[in-house]
């Protein structure tokens, strides 16, 4: 099995995040949840939109050395690869954390106060994940796949 497709899944689905955050913010569409739901507010968001495009920039660099047809050079180090896992994992779990909070805090409205965020953290930390993966094994996660 490849790994670049759950790469380029994780990637469009982070792109729509940040499409879907400038159109609340700019059309106000009533279908979308409100800014609030998407933003944390932690950075301020003209400096967390080109944070988010550098990353999806980053993320489709990473992708698309992962890529059948790509031919990637980098070195792939056990104890840089496990960091990224171990820092995937950690992320993870904050990110679960911070999800229960808001459920107890928040009950049945918990997506309006930070549910949106952590679900598309996970999608960051699976990515982290799955590239860290593909480094430890060279890109394929079975020995039988083809040459």
């Amino acid at each position: 099995m490849r790994i670049a497709p759950v790469l380029w899944i994780c990637t469009g689905l982070f792109l729509v995040r940040v499409i879907g955050q400038v159109e609340v913010l700019l059309l106000e569409p009533e279908w979308l949840p409100p800014m609030s739901a998407f933003y944390s507010g932690l950075l301020p968001y003209p400096i967390l939109l080109p944070l988010q495009i550098a990353l999806l920039m980053l993320m489709s660099v990473l992708a698309a050395r992962e890529s059948p047809k790509s031919c990637s050079l980098a070195p792939r180090s056990a104890t840089g690869t496990r960091i990224v896992r171990a820092v995937a994992f950690v992320y993870f779990a904050i990110m679960a954390a911070r999800l229960a909070w808001c459920v107890h805090t928040y009950g049945r409205d918990f997506y309006l106060h930070g549910g949106l965020p952590v679900a598309f953290h996970w999608v960051l930390a699976l990515f982290l994940f799955v590239w860290a993966r593909a480094r430890r094994t060279g890109g394929v996660t079975s020995s039988a796949a083809a040459p």
